[in-house]
């Protein structure tokens, strides 16, 4: 199956109940933010777009599905930011993302004006 194909029946098929159950492993570059949004929606990584997530699948067994979620590495720079696993019975059953966060740091300056004075 084409990546397109795989998305379309993802689309159709996750969360609609039906049998046989498939699972399905979307990965993207969205990832949540506790700064800007603290309603922790999803915000899409500069230099990305929709056409970055990636769909795998489907697969017969959790099992496998979970294989495949778990190769998954997170990493801002690659775009990979989101990772989760979607099926037929309830829709996203396991998901992790990367939470981009502002840390204060603090560190020690010196200006040394003495060679001026002595």
């Amino acid at each position: 199956m084409t990546q397109q194909e795989i998305k379309e029946m993802a689309k159709r098929v996750v969360g609609d109940g039906g049998t046989p159950n498939k699972w399905f492993v979307t990965t993207g570059p969205y990832y949540r933010s506790n700064v800007s949004n603290p309603d922790w929606e999803f915000e899409l990584m500069d230099g990305y777009s929709e056409k970055d997530v990636y769909t795998y699948g489907p697969f017969d067994t959790y099992e496998d599905a979970v294989d495949c979620y778990e190769a998954e590495t997170l990493y801002a720079d690659s775009g990979v930011c989101q990772a989760f696993i979607e099926d037929r019975k309830c829709g996203t059953v396991r998901e992790k993302w990367l939470t981009k966060k502002v840390v204060v740091e603090y560190e020690e300056d010196e200006v040394d004006h003495s060679k001026i004075f002595y």
